[in-house]
C-alpha cells in the first residue's frame, strides 16, 4: 500500500490490459491532473451555446469576423482556471512514481499553450511532451496521441491514455491506445468505453508496481 493511503481504491479493469506491457503514459490535464476546469456553463452561455455542445467545434465554424470574439471569450475562461488550478489527489504521486519508474510522460490537452503552460507551471508539474490544440488536432482527433506515440518510436497500444472525459476515450480508442476514465464519484454514461477504470490514483500506482514486481 502506498503510505497514507492504506483504503486506496484499486483500479477495475474492464478488459484485458496488462500494465506491465505500458511503456509510457499520456495524461489529459484539466479534471484529470488538475483542477482547472474552465467554468464550461458560464463560457456556454457567454458565447450563448446550449449545455454539452463542443465549444471548440462552435469557434471554428464561426465566420473568421466573429472567431476572434469567441476565441477571446474562450482564452479568458481558459487562463482563470489556469490560474486557480490545483493538483488533483494523488496525481503529483503518480507522476513521481512514473518518472521513478523511467517511463515517459506527456500531456496532450485541448487546452490552449498559454493556458495549459501554466497550470503545469503553477503546480511544478514536468512532462516530456506537452500538446495543446495549438500543437494538434483537438480531440477526439487522434492526431495527437499519434503524434506522441510517433515521437517516442512506440506503438500506440503501448501507450495508456489517462483522462476524465468522453473525448478523452474515444480518441484512445481511435488512435488504438488502452484508456483509463478518472472517475473519483459516480460513473458517468460513457465510462463502459474504457478499458479501465480509476477511482483513486493511489491505487493505480499499486496496480503499477504489482504489474513491475510480477
Amino acid at each position: 500500500m502506498t503510505p497514507g493511503n492504506t483504503r486506496a481504491a484499486s483500479p477495475q479493469f474492464q478488459r484485458p490490459l496488462q500494465l506491465s506491457s505500458i511503456d509510457a503514459v499520456v495524461f489529459d490535464l484539466d479534471g484529470t491532473l488538475a483542477h482547472s476546469n474552465p467554468d464550461f456553463p458560464a463560457m456556454r452561455a457567454a458565447l450563448r451555446l446550449a449545455s454539452g455542445a463542443d465549444i471548440l467545434a462552435h469557434v471554428q465554424s464561426l465566420p473568421a469576423s466573429e472567431q476572434a470574439r469567441a476565441l477571446d471569450i474562450v482564452h479568458h475562461f481558459e487562463l482563470e482556471a489556469a490560474a486557480n488550478a490545483s493538483w488533483i489527489d494523488g496525481a503529483a504521486e503518480l507522476l513521481n512514481w512514473l518518472h521513478a519508474e523511467g517511463l515517459p510522460i506527456a500531456v496532450l490537452t485541448r487546452n490552449m499553450r498559454e493556458a495549459a503552460s501554466h497550470t503545469l507551471s503553477r503546480l511544478g508539474l514536468e512532462v516530456d511532451v506537452l500538446l495543446t490544440r495549438e500543437d494538434a488536432p483537438p480531440k477526439p482527433d487522434p492526431g495527437g496521441l499519434l503524434q506522441i506515440a510517433s515521437r517516442w518510436q512506440l506503438e500506440p497500444a503501448r501507450l495508456l491514455y489517462v483522462g476524465d472525459y468522453l473525448f478523452d476515450l474515444q480518441t484512445a480508442q481511435r488512435a488504438g491506445s488502452p484508456s483509463a476514465l478518472y472517475c473519483p464519484a459516480e460513473l458517468p454514461p460513457f465510462a463502459s468505453m474504457a478499458d479501465v477504470l480509476v477511482p483513486c490514483y493511489f491505487g493505480l500506482i499499486e496496480a503499477f508496481s504489482a504489474s513491475r514486481r510480477g
